[in-house]
This record gives C-alpha cells, sequence and structure tokens, in this order.
C-alpha cells in the first residue's frame, strides 16, 4: 500500500505504447489509496489524455522524447505530474478554450481544447506550466472517504428486522 507522501516517478519515451503502462500505474495506486472505482477510471482518462498531449504534440518538431510522469501520494488526494521537454504552448490560448466549450457544437471545437476540458472535468485541479522548453500539467484528484456516521441507520440491519 502506498504511504503518506510516495513519489513514484516514471520516465518513458514519448510513444503511444507506453501510455497503458502509465494507466496501470495510476490504477494500481489509485486502488490502494482507496479511489472509488468510478473515480480510478476518470483519473486513468484524464492522465491518458495528458500523456496522449505530450505524444502528440511536444516532440511535433524535434528529436523524440521522454515524457515524465510524477505521482504524488498524499493522505487526501494523488496528485499526477506529467512534463517534457519538446515544444511549449500558449497557455492562454488554451485555458480560454477550455473554459469556453459550453453552447458549441462538437464541429467547432478544437481536439486540444477539448482534452484539457476533459481534463478539468475529471478531475478536482489541473494545472499547467509552460516553459521555454517542455511542459508540465498536474493532475489531483482528492480521496472522498465514505464516512458513515453514528446516528445514520445501517441499512442493512432496517432491511433484515422485522
Amino acid at each position: 500500500m502506498p504511504e503518506l507522501n510516495d513519489h513514484v516517478k516514471i520516465n518513458v519515451p514519448a510513444r503511444a505504447d507506453y501510455i497503458s503502462v502509465i494507466r496501470l500505474t495510476v490504477s494500481g495506486l489509485a486502488y490502494q489509496m482507496g479511489f472509488s472505482y468510478n473515480d480510478i477510471e476518470d483519473i486513468k482518462v484524464a492522465l491518458a489524455e495528458a500523456c496522449n498531449n505530450v505524444v502528440s504534440h511536444a516532440y511535433k518538431y524535434s528529436e523524440a522524447g521522454d515524457m515524465i510522469v510524477d505521482f504524488h501520494v498524499e493522505s487526501d488526494r494523488l496528485k499526477i505530474v506529467v512534463s517534457d521537454e519538446g515544444a511549449a504552448f500558449d497557455a492562454k490560448k488554451l485555458k480560454k478554450e477550455a473554459t469556453s466549450l459550453h453552447g458549441k457544437s462538437l464541429d467547432e471545437i478544437d481536439v486540444g481544447g477539448l482534452g484539457i476540458y476533459l481534463m478539468k472535468t475529471l478531475m478536482d485541479e489541473i494545472e499547467y506550466d509552460t516553459g521555454e522548453k517542455g511542459v508540465k500539467v498536474a493532475l489531483t484528484k482528492y480521496l472522498k472517504r465514505d464516512e458513515v456516521s453514528e446516528s445514520e441507520p445501517n441499512v442493512h440491519q432496517e432491511i433484515t428486522q422485522p
């Protein structure tokens, strides 16, 4: 089981065939942390989208490079940072596109804008940092524990009692 403040780092070639390895890793970590099935699926989709962005855009005009994925295990959240050293993007433009999809048809939406919007929808927090070289996208999902208070009735007991 992952422990508080564990840090797992994966460095792989920025190729699509490695995204499944990253998805399996996050699935195992999130499961062991206690995330629900639905939250794990949301995390996997958002992370795959971030990785797809690296594969599709980061090294478009240069030699192939690496994709670095950092998993930060905290008591109440899983933070995943996907980074590369490829071409940067216009963060202000993407932020505008990601927040202005309401009322648009699918034909009007650029694929990149949809990816950022999807990540924002599935995760609790998303941050991106573009430097002169490379991009970092941080995805955070908070752990929601099912806590039943002493005063709430036990559903199983209610059903089985005459």
